[in-house]
């Protein structure tokens, strides 16, 4: 019977979305959305009238508090026209009429003094001090803990240009500049300070300043907050950190990002949504503002928090969903089986190319869009495999050729000085020493000329070389030394053939010197680091000028340079050019003076990289 739905015969995506929408996906999950976001709504503006509510209690007792502290230093006016009185002192301490001694006497009178301190520092369980400072004494009496009164010339420079009490945010005791022996443990407090003026001008007398212990603001606000889930600041306009749920941020200055938003905002209370890499959440605030302070009460509860209860009603809302996709998921397995097979079958085969197996036969008969990639796909990778097999004959044809063209630069000079060398020992000694010189040298024979050799052990390759060091000790005599520093570990890395002798080679051509008292010397040493091996060869010869070797090393970096070998002979060009043929770009050659003279030459080879 002919399909009478021709326009999803062949395409997965049409019987797919057909079926999802039959199944009513899309009217279930919208309903989930909607349902989810009311209950959002609905929890946000609870939690707006209740903190809104909250805040303003807070704020309330906080200012009876603060105002109780405030009226508390009020106390230096009372009584001012009683002789005896803090207020009477202060402003008649330079006159004797009322009393017959020099009244300075009576206000070093601690007893007097520690009266009135007293009084105010006991009005309130939480003051932790009480200062007290005369401007024409230049004297500050410190009284706490009930003790006797300190007092004495402080050290700190006084601000007479305050004309009205203010509050200093929180910051730890001290001894306001008094030179104090006391080892008592600070404490966090706010300090209420108020200046004393002769009434009724603006001359100043004195400065009361009051010490609060911190902890009875957190224990005003105990109850705003859940501990650990929301957060809680009590804030100056400044970003002074009067009080904070955070251990350790009272008395520090914030540079929260939200406080800038809510000053900005200009509202004396209200909230906002909040939403950086530190917080997440909304902010609700109260602007507490009184002549001596300006404070803002922030309290931050995070959206985890916040919609716990509108999570619950969306797992809920969840799992009835659930239930009535059920029918939509068995139909969607039903036709997944049955129009995704191919699909699967294809990755099948896209895995085994994944693992190198570039003929793998893909044999996907369906007539519908997979089908189609599939026959697709499979000629893309016949043209693939032919490319491939194409250009790696002729990658490996070059580099077999550029292999038998580097190799073939060998320098016969150095065969020539080495025979003359053994020449002239045989007819000097005549003896056993010419065998040595001639093994050295049949050794170096055999392995310059086993073309079919071109990757060794870095110990033959060392072995190499000390022949031919062997051989060149012979002609300089005692006034060549050399030192070898092998790594064990590194002797049986593999390497390409031929890249040492080179560089030991140009030392005798282009560096090598001696004096009677400073023979010419040779190090080479090899070492394992950070995954790769390094060999290093340095000498003490004529090195080269700071130009030549910024120069060397331009063109060591220069591909083009080091395929074409302008280098003379078979030098560092040569060699760079054989390890790139292995190692692609992963190598490099590095040339540094030594001091005070000599040349370094060292050899960066990775170890991960598997030579090519």
């Amino acid at each position: 019977m002919p399909n009478k739905l021709p326009f999803i015969r062949n395409t997965i995506r049409n019987k797919l979305m057909l079926l999802l929408l039959v199944a009513t996906i899309l009217p279930i999950a919208t309903s989930m959305i909607v349902s989810y976001t009311s209950t959002k709504h609905s929890v946000s503006q609870e939690a707006y009238d209740q903190n809104t509510r909250l805040l303003s209690l807070a704020q309330t007792n906080l200012l009876n508090y603060v105002q109780n502290i405030n009226q508390k230093s009020l106390a230096v006016y009372n009584s001012i026209n009683v002789p005896r009185s803090l207020y009477y002192i202060l402003e008649h301490n330079m006159e004797d009429e009322v009393f017959p001694n020099d009244i300075s006497d009576v206000i070093r009178n601690r007893n007097l003094l520690k009266d009135h301190l007293t009084n105010i520092y006991q009005s309130v369980s939480e003051i932790y001090q009480v200062r007290l400072y005369v401007v024409s004494q230049n004297t500050t009496y410190l009284l706490r803990n009930n003790d006797d009164i300190k007092a004495g010339t402080p050290t700190l420079e006084f601000a007479d240009t305050v004309k009205k009490p203010y509050i200093e945010p929180s910051h730890l005791s001290h001894n306001y500049g008094l030179d104090l022996k006391s080892k008592e443990k600070k404490e966090l407090v706010f300090t209420l300070h108020r200046p004393i003026f002769r009434a009724p001008s603006e001359e100043l007398l004195a400065e009361l300043s009051i010490d609060v212990r911190l902890n009875v603001l957190t224990e005003l606000n105990r109850q705003l907050f859940d501990p650990g889930e929301e957060k809680f600041y009590i804030v100056d306009a400044g970003g002074n950190t009067i009080i904070s749920s955070e251990q350790g941020e009272a008395g520090k200055v914030s540079t929260a990002k939200w406080l800038s938003a809510i000053k900005a905002g200009g509202s004396e209370s209200g909230h906002m949504d909040w939403d950086d890499s530190t917080f997440s959440g909304m902010v609700f605030y109260d602007h507490v503002k009184t002549p001596f302070m300006d404070w803002y009460l922030v309290k931050m509860t995070p959206y985890k928090h916040l919609f716990t209860a509108a999570d619950r009603i969306a797992r809920i809302n969840t799992w009835v969903g659930i239930g009535f996709l059920a029918v939509a998921v068995l139909a969607t397995l039903i036709i997944s089986f049955r129009f995704t097979k191919p699909l699967l079958s294809l990755i099948g085969y896209v895995n085994q190319i994944g693992r190198g197996q570039m003929d793998v036969d893909i044999d996907i008969r369906s007539n519908d869009e997979i089908g189609l990639l599939s026959r697709r796909f499979r000629s893309m990778m016949q043209t693939i495999n032919n490319l491939i097999l194409k250009e790696y004959r002729l990658e490996l044809a070059n580099k077999t050729n550029q292999l038998k063209a580097l190799q073939a630069q060998v320098n016969p000079h150095f065969l020539y000085n080495a025979l003359q060398s053994i020449g002239t020992v045989a007819l000097q000694h005549k003896d056993q020493q010419i065998y040595s010189l001639v093994a050295s040298l049949g050794q170096m024979m055999r392995y310059n000329m086993n073309t079919g050799e071109t990757i060794v052990e870095l110990d033959k390759e060392l072995s190499y070389v000390q022949g031919y060091l062997e051989l060149q000790k012979q002609r300089f005599d005692a006034t060549l030394e050399i030192e070898f520093r092998i790594d064990p570990d590194s002797r049986r890395i593999v390497v390409p053939k031929m890249i040492l002798q080179p560089i030991v080679e140009n030392f005798f051509k282009h560096g090598f010197k001696h004096t009677e008292n400073a023979p010419a010397k040779l190090i080479i040493s090899s070492q394992i680091e950070d995954d790769r091996l390094i060999i290093c060869v340095v000498d003490n010869g004529n090195g080269l000028s700071e130009e030549q070797l910024q120069s060397v090393n331009d063109r060591l970096k220069d591909e083009e340079a080091g395929l074409l070998g302008q280098d003379s002979g078979i030098g560092l060009s040569n060699v760079l050019a054989r390890l790139k043929l292995h190692y692609r770009e992963s190598v490099a050659i590095v040339l540094s003076n030594v001091k005070p003279n000599g040349l370094s030459v060292s050899l960066h080879i990775p170890l991960e990289e598997e030579l090519i």
